[in-house]
């Protein structure tokens, strides 16, 4: 008897396919959109039967800057697509299992043509992975087609004319699929179990509404309530624990998993400004987007900074790992209320805005004096928007393991005075210190024992004094950095830095909120 499982989809007898149809496949990793996809636009092209596929990885799934949060996310996504591409009869096939073992398989009863993704920078595990994959389409004679993704460019050797390129790959116009005139490849019915999400972690099959949904659906409900109403305060609010949820754009997730490009939401952000919409909040965002790409690219080149210091002459100069102050930093119990604060509230939400995640790296590597390594597997589990391209070299920045950058030492209590003035953030967060008022909130260990009876939070009881002296720690970090910086070696590694992935001065005259002057911290 034969089936056929939809108008355009292939034929099916027996639970086999008649003949080995050639067809292709779209590959899906981190770009879980429908809308500017050029592998989904090239498959459309060829008219040959098309799977799109996911494939949850338990290799990956298992590595240690992987949580849980992270693939709800990711399978919030992939429901949404299913949702979309229902009213046009196209399966998004789901597999929990290594990407090598699902495309032997099907190739094993399909004549697959052609491969169709978006290059990934991304963990080492995942370019092992692509390295296999690869081999295995050579070896069976499948050609790959890999399209760029964002602004970043492989292969560069140095950072001359990237600017240019990204400015390029911006402007040009988005990829359009007409999802009509895909042919949809169907799967015979015994590959159905295989497909089921259900043998996904229970955990990840559930939703929680401490954390963002995911979902290009959900993606565009956030850019235009940002861009309709909520950038007003984008510059204002960007460096405030409590306010930056709300005005800041709340999009790096979709960003980091690709409900959204960069192009899309640059392209945006261009025509506001142009039709004169806050145009001065237009500008300060599309700094950012080109700073999110510029980290990715510098991780592109030197990927090894993800489990290195990319200067590697700083490897003589590793701290010590002493795991009582680790363990308070990442339980948000070492004594410095906002830092606490912050830590807690990342835990719990997956979001915190980038001048509080730059001060727990501070804290963690200036203040505390631990090695970046550990904290940076830490805050990778906790950041919702994991983006190994923009956190280890942001983390290693932030750190002084880059060495030809600024030492930033962010002084907790001055930035909880700063950011976060009545306190309203760290009592939402340290209850213990709920009952305590601002000023003392920011200095809690300065009151007296009437006090500490009086606002119920005994210190070294309660919550804890401050693991070490801040303004010593950064007099110790300063002569640090002095000494490193004097180092043959560390300047030799300087140079070859500076030479292969800083920005010229040149890249500043695209996008003039580039050139704004750092402030001090």
């Amino acid at each position: 008897m034969q089936t056929i499982s939809s108008s355009k989809g292939l034929l099916i007898e027996n639970n086999k396919p008649v003949q080995r149809t050639p067809c292709q496949i779209v590959w899906l990793k981190r770009d879980l959109r429908l809308r500017d996809h050029a592998p989904l636009q090239a498959a459309v092209a060829t008219g040959l039967p098309t799977l799109l596929c996911f494939c949850f990885e338990p290799s990956y799934m298992h590595c240690p800057e992987s949580d849980v949060r992270h693939w709800r996310f990711i399978r919030q996504c992939l429901d949404d697509l299913q949702q979309q591409l229902k009213p046009f009869h196209i399966p998004l096939y789901v597999f929990y299992g290594e990407v090598i073992e699902v495309f032997e398989q099907l190739a094993d009863f399909l004549d697959i043509r052609f491969l169709y993704s978006y290059q990934e920078t991304n963990l080492q595990i995942t370019f092992e992975r692509d390295k296999a994959v690869k081999k295995f389409c050579q070896s069976k004679g499948i050609v790959w087609k890999e399209f760029p993704s964002n602004g970043i460019v492989r292969g560069l050797k140095n950072r001359q004319g990237w600017v240019e390129e990204w400015q390029r790959r911006m402007e040009a116009a988005q990829h359009t699929a007409d999802l009509r005139a895909l042919h949809p490849l169907m799967l015979p019915q015994e590959w159905q179990p295989l497909c089921r999400t259900q043998q996904l972690p229970e955990a990840i099959l559930k939703n929680d509404k401490n954390f963002q949904p995911g979902g290009e659906t959900n993606a565009w409900r956030y850019a235009e309530s940002f861009f309709r109403e909520r950038a007003a305060n984008y510059s204002r609010h960007m460096s405030k624990p409590e306010e930056s949820r709300r005005s800041c754009s709340r999009l790096s997730p979709y960003l980091a998993y690709g409900a959204l490009s960069i192009r899309q939401l640059y392209q945006i952000a261009k025509k506001q400004e142009a039709n004169g919409m806050m145009p001065l909040q237009m500008r300060n965002f599309q700094a950012r987007l080109w700073w999110h790409c510029h980290y990715i690219q510098k991780f592109e080149m030197e990927c090894r900074m993800e489990s290195a210091c990319i200067n590697r002459a700083h490897q003589k100069f590793a701290k010590p790992i002493i795991p009582a102050y680790l363990e308070a930093w990442q339980k948000g119990t070492t004594g410095f209320p906002l830092v606490d604060a912050c830590m807690r509230a990342v835990a719990a939400t997956g979001y915190l805005n980038f001048r509080m995640r730059a001060m727990l790296v501070s804290v963690l590597t200036h203040t505390l004096w631990q090695d970046w390594q550990p904290g940076a597997v830490h805050l990778a589990r906790l950041f919702l928007d994991f983006e190994p391209g923009i956190h280890y070299p942001q983390f290693q920045m932030q750190s002084f393991a880059i060495g030809h950058h600024f030492l930033r030492i962010y002084h907790p209590v001055k930035q909880s005075y700063e950011h976060d003035p009545q306190g309203n953030f760290i009592r939402k967060w340290v209850p213990e210190l709920q009952h305590v008022p601002a000023p003392l909130i920011h200095e809690p260990w300065k009151m007296t024992a009437m006090e500490q009876q009086f606002y119920k939070c005994r210190i070294g009881a309660d919550y804890p004094f401050p693991l070490v002296n801040h303004q010593q720690a950064a007099t110790k970090a300063r002569l640090w950095q002095k000494a490193m910086e004097q180092d043959p070696e560390v300047k030799a590694e300087n140079e070859r830095i500076v030479k292969k992935l800083s920005n010229p001065k040149a890249e500043m005259k695209h996008i003039p909120a580039l050139a704004t002057p750092m402030r001090k911290q």
